[in-house]
């Protein structure tokens, strides 16, 4: 049943993109051309958006408890990201699907024109998408589903806690901590509040696995593309010290040339819808970590240990994610450089060696990914964001 389903997602016309493509379709990130249709999605879209904002008057009422902050900060942290993704890809709509629309042309182009070496990259990094894309859906709606019990393993492993409740001392364990207009620790305004919880968790998973698998599936794309690129600019001139004739390899340096300007023209424009977003994410994400941490060493029982541990592993996954492939695609772009230099040069004429050394000029031209204006998104803005972290969460403890 599972497989069949994962089957149904797969579409011809999108062969690397078909399942993240399907996601962001129901979920009305891409918005349909029927416009009762997308202007119901916006909607749903800006109520998220208003269960932000009742989240920091919530935290406003709370005052100074410890415990409290942290819980709120724990889950608005992240929701903030979260709507941040959802209307900042509604906002850029149309830079989304130009990036959409490329990778899309860009790697049928290289499924019409492969051979058993670009074959192998093709079918590797398709696998990958998948097996990525598939992980992060199940870890996002893992942790939705944990965020959403961990209330009730709350009131099951305390004993402490269940006498404080019944006796009036202790409020009723919701969910995530936001504000409403009516009395949400007695029924019927607990449960009401419990409901639209639910939902609220779960949108906020669907929307972390929808943007952040197609950032991931983008950016292997455009490593894919580099390493095909690279073979290409092997084969330029022939091979086996063979060579080509003239007319030949100035068409075939042209159209690697129109290759790299198109790649880097999409990278680029893709850099401008990611980079707000991480500038966001990195800013949020040491003090996200940093409030799950401060719980989970706070934490009484062994469950909601485990059900902190599995939250904070979401957050530093998701973070390690988008700087592992930005990363690894900054790497590739270097390693293409090395194309021109392994194919036949030493048997092509003098014309076309200036044709190469101009190849070679524009592949020097490598983009990097970056988290607003101020730090590269890569490994080591990573390891720096973990140190942020967890000096915070030694100033909290103290």
């Amino acid at each position: 049943m599972i497989k069949e389903f994962l089957q149904s997602l797969e579409d011809p016309n999108r062969p690397l993109f078909g399942p993240n493509y399907w996601l962001l379709k129901k979920l009305g990130l891409l918005l349909s051309k029927n416009w009762i249709d997308r202007i119901w999605k916006i909607i749903i879209h800006e109520i998220a958006l208003l269960f932000v904002l009742s989240q920091y008057i919530e935290l406003y009422a709370i005052g100074s408890n410890l415990d409290h902050v942290s819980t709120n900060l724990r889950i608005s942290m992240l929701s903030i990201v979260v709507t941040l993704k959802a209307n900042t890809f509604l906002f850029w709509q149309r830079s989304w699907r130009q990036v959409i629309d490329y990778i899309t042309e860009a790697d049928k182009f290289e499924r019409h024109n492969q051979d058993e070496a670009k074959g192998r990259i093709i079918n590797t990094y398709t696998k990958y998408c998948r097996r990525v894309t598939y992980f992060y859906w199940v870890l996002a709606l893992t942790t939705s589903f944990t965020n959403i019990i961990a209330p009730l393993t709350k009131y099951c492993s305390s004993e402490k806690f269940r006498e404080g409740y019944h006796n009036g001392t202790e409020q009723f364990p919701h969910i995530l901590s936001s504000w409403v207009p009516f009395d949400k620790d007695n029924s019927p305004g607990c449960w009401i509040t419990v409901m639209w919880h639910i939902g609220i968790t779960y949108y906020g998973g669907v929307v972390s696995a929808a943007y952040d698998t197609s950032v991931m599936v983008i950016l292997v794309c455009f490593g894919g593309k580099l390493d095909l690129l690279r073979i290409r600019c092997r084969e330029m001139l022939g091979t086996e010290g063979k060579g080509v004739n003239d007319e030949n390899a100035e068409e075939v340096v042209r159209q690697l040339h129109r290759t790299h300007v198109l790649l880097l023209k999409h990278s680029r424009l893709f850099n401008s819808v990611l980079s707000p977003v991480m500038f966001c994410y990195v800013v949020m994400c040491s003090l996200m970590i940093c409030a799950t941490a401060v719980q989970l060493t706070s934490a009484t029982s062994t469950t909601q240990k485990l059900l902190m541990a599995e939250y904070l592993i979401f957050g530093i996954a998701q973070l390690f994610m988008f700087c592992w492939h930005s990363n690894d695609v900054i790497y590739k772009n270097q390693a293409v450089l090395m194309g021109p230099y392994e194919s036949d040069w030493w048997a092509a004429n003098l014309q076309q060696r200036k044709n190469v050394l101009i190849l070679q000029g524009q592949m020097r031209m490598v983009h990097i990914y970056t988290a607003g204006p101020f730090t590269n998104l890569t490994l080591s803005t990573f390891i720096a964001i973990l140190k942020g972290a967890y000096s915070f969460y030694t100033i909290f403890r103290k």
